[in-house]
């Protein structure tokens, strides 16, 4: 009996260790992510910065909904530091303005936007700022905004 005894405290306490092991690397892993997140909003943020100055001098060339929403979806990416989705952009912008937007009309937009070249999606739903804009918009871009 006493054996028997000793051979499943022996498996505790392998188990254990087998555990612990475990735990330890996954702490490493966990750290190693964190890392590589942290660097990797860094380099977004400095993405996000570096191409702000383009978009002030297109910005008298938008339409006055375009930039309501580029100027939203800009704000969201810089204090979010990753791509945004429509929902957060239509809560963003019908925050932001007091005048009434549907959310369809928000969504166009931004669809326009991506069309035109001023955001891109990293994934499906989601937008980024674009790293090079387009320099010219047509007056049959603006017009079909108004």
């Amino acid at each position: 009996m006493k054996g028997a005894e000793k051979l499943s405290l022996r498996e505790h306490d392998e188990f254990i260790k087998h555990l612990r092991e475990e735990i330890n690397f996954l702490r490493k892993r966990v750290a190693k992510l964190e890392e590589e997140n942290a660097l990797l909003r860094n380099a977004l943020a400095q993405k996000v910065d570096d191409l702000e100055p383009t978009y002030r001098e297109i910005e008298d060339r938008l339409d006055r909904l375009k930039t309501h929403v580029l100027k939203a979806i800009r704000f969201l990416i810089r204090s979010r530091k990753r791509p945004v989705n429509y929902e957060e952009i239509i809560k963003a912008v019908q925050v932001r303005y007091p005048f009434k937007i549907k959310a369809e009309t928000i969504t166009r937009t931004v669809r326009k936007l991506k069309e035109e070249g001023y955001l891109f999606s990293p994934k499906k739903g989601y937008f980024m700022l674009s790293d090079t804009p387009p320099q010219e918009i047509g007056q049959s871009t603006l017009s079909s905004f108004k």
